[in-house]
């Protein structure tokens, strides 16, 4: 999170050659995937300026969704609308 100044994502789409959306910036599916294999972006990178909160929740949601592909099988970790306690599985 970058607060309201937002991403360079100039050095970003030079150096890994990630899109860029029409807002300038980087541009993501669903599951916060780049087009370049295995680069993710979440929170100012994808959304652009915004708040804290947004951050956090996408990146919680990135981390389940991420934990899940490289695991190969569905992420024990908190995702939107299916909160969990602290440390429960």
């Amino acid at each position: 999170a970058l607060g309201f100044t937002g991403p360079e994502t100039g050095p970003l789409a030079a150096q890994l050659g990630v899109t860029l959306d029409a807002r300038g910036n980087v541009a993501t599916d669903a599951e916060f995937a780049t087009n370049v294999p295995g680069v993710h972006a979440i929170g100012d990178a994808k959304r652009g300026a915004s708040l804290i909160v947004w951050a956090i929740a996408e990146g919680r949601e990135a981390a389940a969704v991420i934990d899940a592909k490289l695991s190969g099988e569905p992420s024990s970790l908190a995702r939107k609308g299916a909160e969990k306690p602290f440390g429960g599985r």
